[in-house]
Formats: structure tokens, C-alpha cells, sequence
């Protein structure tokens, strides 16, 4: 069984012919276009009239044995799948994986309804088409479009503007916050709140109004129990298609591009700016005040504590590029060995 029936609703069976036309992929020597497929399943665990996806080399082993009717692979691969499987050939076969599985198993939305336990303001204009779970707090002058839900126990605070097609998890808040289309957040995350500001003298911690805002654009997804603190003066900025992680903390006025990749834990420190498609693996740790170029990537537990040009590689601590990181590391390596020996 792929997926529990208490949890997920499927909506299959597709023809494969239908499933790679949604999915952007051809059908190997264009035979099996009739089968349908009833799910979507990994590898090692499906069956027949399961469509599965081969991605990374490491699984070409488990390719040759399984038991999948179909499944998107690279033209790389194709000589190692069993001859009974039918093959979509495609260039990104996790990306056609993910349209196909989205197929199966589209985001669900409830029909329209408003929990009797929700405290709602009379000034707060909520589209006809939302669904609100129980004791949601909306506040005043809040504004949520179209086929939004919003879970139980949430807290949209006053002024807030939510865009179409958006889901907000169970306990989370927002205030302070202009929020776009299609943006998923997990349960807990916290939005808007004031950032980490204070001036300091011999006397003591003075508390600075954060006076700015978080704008997220479309298409964005934040992970259960992550931060962003809106801005301390000018706004917050989360770019479209932004896709953020479990347990990562965003501080004032911080701007990503579009696009983003940030994996869980990482922690970017105040007023520094990523430019379009960034990626920050997990644990990365952000100074303030900081410039990360379009398309630069740092490896997962790095300290970056200088600006990155654009397209770069970087890891380590402190972070700088990624084959001195490598050689750095090599050449530690062998003098900890010279060392043991010499002691030995």
C-alpha cells in the first residue's frame, strides 16, 4: 500500500497517456498509453498499476527488480528498468513525478464554513468560498481571499491580507503581514512579530519599534514552526516560489529573491539580502547585513559571514568556496594522520 486511505485521498485511476501529458513526459517507444494507473508509489514498495520515479543512480538495483507498471526516468536509465515496465522518459523526472503525484493527490479544500467557535470582527472581509476551523481569531480590517483555509486555533491579527488559494496550518499568527497566492504554511509558524532590535549602553537593553512589515509573494511554502520577524523599518520580503523548511528563523527586514531554498534550522540574521534562486542547506548560519548573489549555494552547517557572488559554491566555518573548503578539509585530514603516526 502506498498511502493510507485515512490520510489521503486518492483520486485515480489515470491512463498513463493522461498521466504524461500532465506530467511533461514521453512515453518510451510510445506503447502503454492505455494502462491505468490506479497510485503512485516508491520504487522497492510498488506494484502492479503503480507509477514510480527513478532519480538518483544509487536506486538502479531496486529499478531492476521492481514491480512498478510505469515509472519517469532519464533516457540514462532506461536499459536498466525491467523490459515489462512501461517507461516515461523524462529530462526532470522528479518534477514529473511531483505533477503526476499532485494529480492523485491534489491539495484538498474544504467547502465553504466558518466555525461557530471562531471570534471573528465585523470589519474583517472573508471571501464566501474559506473555510475556518475552530477558535481561528481574525482580527480587524483583516482581508482573506478566495478558497483560503485556516486552522484551528490560528490568529490572523489585525490588518492583515491574505491572498487567494492559501492554506494557514492550526496554530499559527500572523500580524503585521501582506500575504500572496497560493502560500502554504505549516502548523505553528509564526509571522509578523517583532524582530530582535535593541540599542544598548552601560545602562542597559532599549527596545526598538519594529515598525516594517513581512510581504510573501505567490506560490510560497513555510515549514512548521518557522520565524519571520517582519521589519525593523523597511518591510520583510519573502520572493515568490520561496520554498522555506521546518524550524528556520528569518530576522528583521531580511529579503529573499525568488525561488529560495532554505532548509531547516537555518538562521539568517537581519537585513541581509539573497538574490534569486539561493540555496541554504541545513543548519546554515547568516550574518547580518549580508549580500548572497542569485543562484549561490552554501553546504548544510556552514557560517557565512561575508558576501557571496552570484552562481557561487560555498561551505565551511566560516563559509568560502567550496573546493578550497574540500581541499582545506583534505589537507587537515593528513596532518591529524602525520600527527597520529608521530605519536604512535
Amino acid at each position: 500500500m502506498a498511502s493510507d486511505p485515512r490520510f489521503f485521498n486518492n483520486y485515480g485511476p489515470f491512463s498513463l497517456a493522461e498521466i504524461a501529458k500532465i506530467a511533461g513526459a514521453e512515453i518510451y517507444q510510445q506503447t502503454g498509453g492505455g494502462i491505468l494507473i490506479s497510485d503512485v508509489a516508491p520504487l522497492e514498495i510498488a506494484t502492479e498499476n503503480h507509477i514510480s520515479f527513478l532519480v538518483n543512480s544509487k536506486y538502479l538495483e531496486i529499478l531492476s527488480t521492481s514491480k512498478a507498471s510505469a515509472c519517469f526516468i532519464n533516457k540514462k536509465y532506461i536499459d536498466y528498468a525491467p523490459k515489462s515496465m512501461v517507461l516515461l522518459v523524462s529530462d526532470n523526472s522528479y518534477k514529473s513525478y511531483a505533477l503526476a503525484a499532485s494529480v492523485f493527490y491534489p491539495q484538498e479544500v474544504g467547502d465553504s464554513y466558518i466555525d461557530p467557535t471562531a471570534a471573528i470582527e465585523s470589519s474583517a472581509a472573508i471571501d464566501e468560498t474559506c473555510f475556518i476551523e475552530p477558535n481561528v481569531v481574525v482580527g480587524e480590517n483583516v482581508s482573506i481571499g478566495k478558497n483560503c483555509t485556516i486552522g484551528a486555533n490560528s490568529v490572523i491579527a489585525s490588518g492583515v491580507i491574505i491572498g487567494d488559494n492559501t492554506i494557514i496550518g492550526p496554530n499559527v499568527t500572523i500580524s503585521h503581514a501582506i500575504i500572496g497566492n497560493n502560500v502554504l504554511l505549516h502548523p505553528g509558524v509564526r509571522i509578523g512579530q517583532d524582530g530582535f532590535g535593541f540599542a544598548s549602553d552601560r545602562s542597559g537593553h532599549y527596545k526598538v519599534p519594529q515598525l516594517g512589515r513581512v510581504k510573501i509573494g505567490n506560490n510560497v511554502e513555510i515549514g512548521a514552526n518557522s520565524c519571520i520577524d517582519r521589519g525593523s523599518g523597511h518591510d520583510t520580503i519573502i520572493g515568490d516560489g520561496c520554498m522555506i523548511d521546518n524550524l528556520v528563523q528569518i530576522g528583521h527586514n531580511v529579503e529573499l529573491g525568488k525561488n529560495c531554498v532554505v532548509v531547516a534550522q537555518v538562521g539568517i540574521a537581519g537585513s541581509t539580502k539573497l538574490g534569486d534562486f539561493v540555496v541554504l542547506g541545513g543548519q546554515v548560519g547568516v550574518s547580518g547585513h549580508l549580500n548572497i548573489g542569485s543562484g549561490a549555494q552554501v553546504a548544510a552547517q556552514s557560517g557565512v559571514i561575508k558576501d557571496i557572488p552570484p552562481m557561487e559554491v560555498q561551505g565551511g566555518y566560516p563559509a568560502f568556496p567550496v573546493k578550497q573548503w574540500h581541499r582545506q578539509t583534505a589537507m587537515l585530514k593528513k596532518l591529524i594522520q602525520k600527527a597520529s603516526k608521530k605519536n604512535d
